[in-house]
Formats: structure tokens, C-alpha cells, sequence
């Protein structure tokens, strides 16, 4: 092989050119690139599995928020906290309680994701949000938050529209995505 190509070819790997998604279905399977209806993506190269947002009302609704809450830290119930697909335990232990009860993708593994995994989705352009949109439609140019906190008060959360992380009020009420590990 021409070592031109062969450096080309290395150095697309290493900034993740090669990188592999792939829409998964609610049953956990592989779809074609075309599939018009998926639940998941798996993202090859960093192997995490995303949840795909909906447009419809119910748990997966791209309109619902929520407040940062592990159990211990953060608001269960706070006076922002009713966006979501019921008007109380509008946090973010309830929605991945729910998630993985509901088995998405026939997993029951799902989380918050940390900072450095939300960021892996963003894709910086002329276009907002920070995402590839045919892969993640119905996100929303908003934080969405990752499961690092900073303090009992302040969470990191990772904004779609500037691609930063800012630190926000856990009583404040933003979006969810959540990953589990591919397996």
C-alpha cells in the first residue's frame, strides 16, 4: 500500500472519520441505514448504545425534561420538574428507572451518560442542533444532562446548540439522553 494512503487511512481512523453508526431496533437488532423506524443507535467505534428520541407523547417524547436526581443529590419533585410524560417524578432516576423497565432495545442497562460520552454525539457545523440529525432526530438545541455532578446543587450538563458544558442548577429541568454500554 502507498504510504500516502496508508497515512490518510491512519490518520482518518485515529479523528474517528471511520466511525460506524447504526440504527437498532426495539427488538435489539441491526436495521439497514434507510430503516425508517428505530429505537437505538450503536455507535461503533466508542461502543455505546444511544436512545433515539420520539416525536409522540410517552416516555421516549422529545419535549419531556427533566431535573437532575441519582437518589441521594438533587430534586425529586421540584417546581419545574412537571415536562415530562407524568406531572410528578419528573427526574432523571425516574426516567432511566422507566427506560429500563420498558427493556429499550431489550436492554435494562441504560444510564446517564457522562460529559465526555454526551460530547462523542456532537457534531459541530452551520447547523443546530450539534447532532447528526438523521441519525437523532426530534434533539432539541437544549442541554441535555450527563450523570456528573459537581456538587449536591450543580450538575454538568452539555448544550446542543454551542457544544460547551455548563453547570446547572439540579432543580432546573433539561433533556435526557440516555447509553448503555454495547455489549
Amino acid at each position: 500500500m502507498n504510504k500516502t494512503i496508508l497515512f490518510l487511512l491512519t490518520l482518518f481512523l485515529s479523528i474517528g472519520i471511520n466511525a460506524k453508526l447504526f440504527k437498532v431496533s426495539d427488538q435489539g437488532n441491526i436495521l439497514k441505514h434507510n430503516a425508517q423506524d428505530w429505537s437505538c443507535v450503536l455507535d461503533d467505534q466508542s461502543k455505546l448504545v444511544w436512545e433515539v428520541k420520539k416525536i409522540k407523547k410517552g416516555l421516549q417524547g422529545n419535549q419531556n425534561t427533566y431535573t437532575w436526581f441519582d437518589g441521594k443529590t438533587g430534586v425529586e419533585d421540584g417546581e419545574y420538574s412537571h415536562n415530562c410524560d407524568r406531572s410528578q417524578s419528573c427526574n432523571t432516576q425516574y426516567f432511566i428507572n422507566e427506560l429500563n423497565k420498558n427493556t429499550l432495545c431489550k436492554s435494562t442497562d441504560w444510564r446517564l451518560p457522562s460529559e465526555a460520552e454526551l460530547k462523542t454525539l456532537l457534531r459541530y457545523g452551520d447547523t443546530e442542533p450539534l447532532i447528526n440529525t438523521s441519525l437523532f432526530p426530534n434533539t432539541k438545541s437544549k442541554p441535555y444532562w450527563s450523570s456528573d455532578s459537581v456538587n449536591a446543587d450543580i450538575a454538568i450538563d452539555v448544550p446542543f446548540f454551542y457544544g460547551g458544558t455548563q453547570g446547572s442548577d439540579k432543580s432546573f429541568d433539561s433533556y435526557i439522553r440516555a447509553v448503555r454500554n454495547a455489549k
